[in-house]
């Protein structure tokens, strides 16, 4: 895929993650943070599911893992991390309001480059720190104004 492709999808993934945190909300009014999870799951695994198969992926292949040991704990903790940041997301929504959710949950940036940088060894760009210290005070900002 080329550069110009990737921009348009990581800005249709903000646009689309913009709506659901509204109907987050909405819908967390009166269900459990636990049963949308459930629910955002299954739908998900059922439309990854179907293009694999789209794609020529054998039934068998979509439960089979890298199985080295870094493969196999790296994919654990992935899977723990990202279902940890998925509940504590929905919570927040549920706590906060969506829009409040948001703006600190977007700080997530500067995160990821330092993430990057211990964990595999990445180059920490002073841009990246500078621009992620802005989005996180920026967030911060907005998300204690009354």
């Amino acid at each position: 895929m080329s550069t110009t492709a990737g921009f348009v999808l990581a800005i249709a993934a903000s646009v689309l993650w913009g709506l659901t945190y509204c109907l987050d909300e909405r819908v967390l009014a009166g269900m459990s943070v636990f049963k949308l999870y459930f629910l955002h799951c299954i739908v998900g695994a059922a439309v990854a599911a179907t293009v694999l198969l789209a794609q020529g992926s054998a039934p068998a292949s979509l439960f089979r893992i890298d199985t080295s040991e870094a493969g196999l704990v790296l994919v654990g903790v992935t899977l723990v991390t990202a279902t940890s940041a998925a509940f504590a997301i929905l919570a927040s929504i549920q706590l906060l309001g969506a829009a409040k959710s948001s703006v600190l949950e977007i700080s997530y940036p500067l995160f990821v480059a330092l993430f990057s940088c211990w964990f595999f060894g990445g180059q920490l760009q002073l841009p990246v720190v500078i621009g992620g210290g802005f989005i996180f005070v920026g967030a911060a900002i907005i998300a204690l104004a009354k």
